[in-house]
């Protein structure tokens, strides 16, 4: 091949015809699908006065009107969340539509905005927003991933900010310890029923009726279940409150319903009877953790109690009570569900795809059966009674799986006895020769390509015509690698060896003999069981599909 001499391409300039010399430039018209994030560590009635949250959006906001390249497709924000993890509801939804494609940038306000883990923030924005083609930019930092030479400056940043957080958080311990002993309401979320004012707690005249209201129906003897069934035809729960307090939309969909976990948590509360509990929660390698009894700081007298302290201990004796006639019952670890309930999160309604629940009844435990957690959760019936008991079930998903294993193996032993006749011999030679041919073109197209970076080392060929004759090269050996595949497989298939999938077979070998449905078989086969209103079962298994194949393959030996 003749050496050539680089190329220089020329684009007409003006009417006058002149010519000058291009180099190529970053596209002017992308358009990039900015997800807009902001975070606030605690929104306390001052934060909510100067509107952070809205501050920060408005910054973000201008930023994207100023620049031609860009749309503002989405907003998503987090209220009191701290920096050091990424557990946020917000930035977890982002994290979503990214992952999606429906945004393609992300922009906050500074780098502390994202998070203040030096390690996981340089993760996101080394590895994971880059791996996802995402754009990252933090404003204030004047920080831009599509700007080179900012790559030392984004890890300082970030090792400063966890600096920060770890000084701030030892003089922040020192400063509310010292506002714990004024009786002062320092940190945390305000419980539900009082508001937070200059560090203070006050009755929340909208709800304090409700705190009332739920220990008074508890010392009537009403079940916390029913108490939850009461209060959501008439209240939404505390999590949407909060939101609805500080002004936030409630996103659609949230749930609004009150439950027994959030009725036995108001009734546990030492905050009702007006006093203040502290340095009930701490942190041990990242996570929150609870901290002993012993080691709480108890501030008596710090507000208006809400409950009358008789009252808030007749509460605490009847759910020990309760806990004890339990244990009394049932012994003392409770029943044992996890020993009968082999199938988990596997099992699902069919209507509204939530997990069975598994419950019992009787002294015994004797009724074992699953039904739809929406029917029994739910005052407004969003699901219907799906009901099938465990007998049922186990009996269904054993059969499933033992006449899948046996289907399996016959059609594996007609698949071998047809590859036997001489139609089948004669079209495992066919394909094994087709493949050796494959693989001759193969190594020639693979020595070809190897010769066109040669080519382009030696400046025979300049880098445009590189890329265009490796990239059509490239694809041939792609479509010759695909087609020696298929014809493998195809002769596997003829094999008078021919075996099923090695796993498959090593599953099939392994539970072929068992006489009743195990935690381990339904690991091994089970997929998803799907549980009609009619107690009608769909069982699904992980084979299901490598069965299908097989079983047509003997339909086609057949044919022949």
């Amino acid at each position: 091949m003749a050496r050539k001499s680089k190329k220089v391409d020329y684009v007409n300039a003006g009417s006058m015809g002149q010519q000058t010399v291009t180099t190529p430039s970053v596209p002017k018209n992308i358009c990039y699908k900015a997800g807009l994030y902001a975070r606030l560590s605690e929104e306390t009635q001052a934060n909510k006065e100067r509107a952070t949250i809205e501050t920060q959006m408005e910054l973000l906001r201008r930023f994207v009107a100023d620049n031609n390249d860009m749309v503002a497709e989405k907003e998503y924000f987090d209220i009191s969340c701290t920096g050091t993890n990424f557990e946020r509801p917000g930035f977890e939804e982002m994290i979503q539509d990214m992952r999606a494609g429906r945004i393609n940038c992300i922009i906050v306000k500074d780098l502390s905005r994202l998070g203040r883990n030096y390690v996981e923030t340089g993760n996101y924005i080394e590895r994971v927003f880059p791996f996802f083609d995402v754009r990252f930019i933090a404003v204030t930092d004047v920080y831009d991933s599509n700007k080179s030479g900012e790559e030392l400056l984004m890890p300082l940043k970030n090792m400063v900010n966890e600096m920060y957080v770890k000084d701030l958080s030892k003089k922040m311990k020192t400063a509310h310890r010292a506002y714990w002993k004024n009786g002062e309401y320092s940190s945390g979320s305000v419980p539900y029923g009082y508001i937070n004012v200059d560090r203070h707690l006050y009755p929340d005249e909208k709800v304090k009726g409700i705190v009332q209201e739920i220990y008074r129906l508890f010392l009537q003897d009403c079940s916390m279940k029913e108490i939850a069934r009461r209060l959501t035809k008439k209240a939404i729960n505390p999590k949407t409150y909060k939101l609805q307090q500080f002004g936030h939309e409630i996103p659609e969909g949230m749930n609004k319903e009150w439950n027994s976990v959030t009725v036995r948590t108001i009734l546990t509360n030492y905050v009702y009877v007006g006093a203040s509990v502290h340095n009930r929660k701490g942190r041990i390698g990242g996570k929150d953790v609870n901290r002993p009894r012993e080691e709480w700081i108890i501030i008596e007298n710090t507000h208006e109690p809400l409950v009358h302290r008789e009252d808030f201990d007749k509460v605490q004796e009847k759910l020990t009570e309760n806990v004890k006639q339990f244990h009394s019952t049932h012994g003392k670890n409770g029943f044992n569900h996890a020993r009968f309930n082999l199938l988990g999160k596997r099992i699902v309604c069919a209507d509204c795809g939530k997990i069975m629940g598994f419950r019992t009844e009787g002294i015994q435990h004797d009724k074992r059966f699953y039904r739809c957690k929406t029917y029994l959760n739910t005052v407004n019936g969003e699901c219907t009674n799906h009901k099938v008991s465990l007998e049922d079930v186990n009996k269904t998903v054993f059969d499933t799986i033992h006449e899948h294993m046996k289907i399996c193996i016959d059609a594996e032993e007609t698949v071998k006895r047809m590859n036997a006749r001489t139609e089948g011999m004669k079209k495992y030679d066919i394909y094994g020769k087709e493949a050796d041919r494959i693989r001759k073109e193969l190594q020639k197209t693979t020595e070809i390509k190897a010769g066109i970076f040669e080519d382009y080392r030696d400046k025979l060929i300049d880098e445009e015509q590189y890329i265009q004759i490796s990239e059509k090269y490239a694809g041939k050996i792609n479509a010759l690698k695909t087609r020696l595949d298929e014809m493998l497989r195809a002769q596997a298939e003829y094999s008078r060896e021919y075996h099923i999938d090695e796993d498959w077979k090593s599953v099939v070998d392994k539970y072929l003999n068992k006489r009743k449905l195990t935690k381990e078989m339904v690991e091994a086969f089970v997929e998803q069981v799907v549980v009609h209103e009619n107690a009608r079962l769909e069982v699904h298994l992980k084979y299901d599909d490598v069965l299908r194949d097989l079983l047509n393959l003997c339909e086609e030996r057949r044919a022949v």
